[in-house]
């Protein structure tokens, strides 16, 4: 019995020696055959092989296999720029987050002795917090610089300022002065005027500090990148195909739609808790307040403000807070429309309510229209009555010639009101659902009608066989 040829006995026969030395000279000759059973990628190719013989591959499989590969290698490559992106803006959370509790514990270190501005423990805070910065705006570089790579690798080219806009740039910019800005180490101190005239030297800290609080849009950004509306690789695939941009507005209104009212509570208390803060930390900073009473007139000043009450019992004494109060009777009124847009929309019947009540409604208005008809058919017969008996005109064919006018008025004014009606108990929903019911009902009837021309020409050659019997 012979052995079974294997594929190195098949490459020492006489018929088939190819040297180590002459398979790089003749490795152009043999692009266009591969040699089967060979492992790639943790796959044996088998399945396209019949035999143990050399098969030459065609230019379709070779452009096919290249472009698939190609293509699985940019899917790749892309899913890992996304969570690379993804872990920068976790990144640049953390950092900001961690520089604006250091910066807060300073504040609160300042409010308790002012002279620990020149201390250590304020020396080291502000260190750590300059270090926080500078990792966030690296962070910051980096994502956009992550966010170019996948433009490039989505339009396959190389140049990044053929698929990067200008506005990104400018962002870019934005982005990387409003993160810059944090109270530096030491104790930088200018002259400050009050809105009375009064001079006075204090530290820039306090504005810096205020100014520090705008990073809290990254929490906005974390949470788009965490959600599942981004997460998903299906919504992915559909925003890309509809040319929708999954970011933080569209996530905003998708958060509308789901859950509306924790959303604007939690958007009400935090920027009220923003405004409360920085305007203790303007008042506190630049004016001499006590600690109790700055916080009370603060948290009261930034609700009346907010609520866009405004008593004026209580006026902010520096520009700080006076800029501070413009913006929280800004940030309260965008959060009152959305309020009310909320409220309005709850209210709003749904869809079994407004059937319900449309069809009460008809029902109510036919009655009335019934009512009507029946009055003007009896004061019709009673006038007519009365103008065969003759005589002078009464008090009583006075009154019922005006009981007819109004009962012919109120049928007119029933029967337009029922109109109005019927018309707007058609929507959307409706006319879709009549056309689905239109169309259903006419693929049926094409379905009898192809089944009735199949009886007719069975009836047509049976007919056509008896012809032929009788003939």
């Amino acid at each position: 019995m012979k052995p079974k040829a294997t594929i190195r006995d098949y490459y020492k026969s006489d018929e088939n020696v190819i040297s180590d030395e002459d398979d790089e000279m003749s490795q152009n000759e043999t692009t266009n055959q591969y040699i089967p059973l060979v492992q790639e990628k943790g796959r044996l190719r088998t399945k396209q092989y019949h035999t143990m013989d050399v098969q030459p591959l065609t230019p379709a499989a070779i452009t096919a296999e290249a472009i698939l590969k190609n293509l699985g290698s940019r899917l790749e490559q892309r899913k890992k720029l996304i969570l690379r992106r993804r872990w920068l803006v976790d990144v640049e959370f953390v950092m900001a987050v961690i520089g604006i509790l250091l910066m807060m514990i300073e504040n609160e270190l300042f409010y308790l002795d002012p002279r620990e501005k020149m201390s250590t423990i304020s020396l080291v805070l502000k260190t750590f917090t300059s270090i926080t910065t500078g990792v966030l705006l690296i962070a910051i570089c980096l994502y956009y610089q992550t966010g170019m790579e996948i433009r490039m690798l989505d339009g396959g080219v190389d140049d990044p300022f053929a698929v990067t806009p200008f506005w990104t740039y400018v962002a870019w910019i934005v982005e990387v002065l409003v993160c810059a800005v944090h109270p530096f180490p030491g104790n930088i101190e200018v002259v400050f005027v009050s809105p009375r005239g009064h001079s006075r030297v204090a530290s820039i800290d306090g504005i810096l500090s205020v100014l520090m609080m705008f990073r809290l849009y990254l929490v906005g950004k974390f949470i788009v990148v965490h959600s599942r509306l981004l997460t998903d690789p299906s919504t992915q695939s559909i925003g890309a195909l509809s040319r929708i941009k999954i970011n933080l507005f569209f996530v905003f209104k998708s958060a509308m739609s789901e859950s509306p009212g924790i959303l604007i509570v939690s958007v009400m208390l935090t920027m009220y808790t923003v405004s409360c803060w920085s305007m203790r930390t303007c008042e506190m900073y630049y004016t001499r307040t006590e600690e109790s009473q700055g916080f009370s007139q603060s948290m009261w000043l930034s609700a009346i403000t907010f609520l866009t009450v405004g008593y004026g019992d209580v006026t902010p004494q520096t520009h700080c807070g006076r800029y501070i109060a413009i913006m929280t009777g800004l940030c309260g009124l965008a959060s009152t429309a959305l309020l009310v847009a909320v409220i309005a929309k709850r209210l709003e019947q749904t869809r079994s309510e407004r059937y319900v009540f449309n069809f009460l409604s008809r029902i109510h208005l036919e009655n009335k229209h019934k009512n009507a008809a029946a009055d003007v058919v009896k004061c019709s017969l009673r006038l007519w009555v009365m103008n065969k008996q003759g005589g002078k005109p009464t008090l009583t064919y006075t009154y019922f010639r005006w009981k007819l006018r109004n009962a012919v008025r109120e049928m007119r004014s029933a029967r337009a009101t029922l109109a109005e009606n019927e018309e707007s108990t058609v929507g959307v929903i409706e006319l879709s659902h009549m056309i689905s019911r239109m169309t259903v009902s006419i693929e049926k009837s094409l379905v009898a009608q192809d089944r009735m021309s199949e009886q007719m020409t069975k009836i047509e050659k049976e007919l056509q066989d008896m012809r032929s019997h009788l003939k």
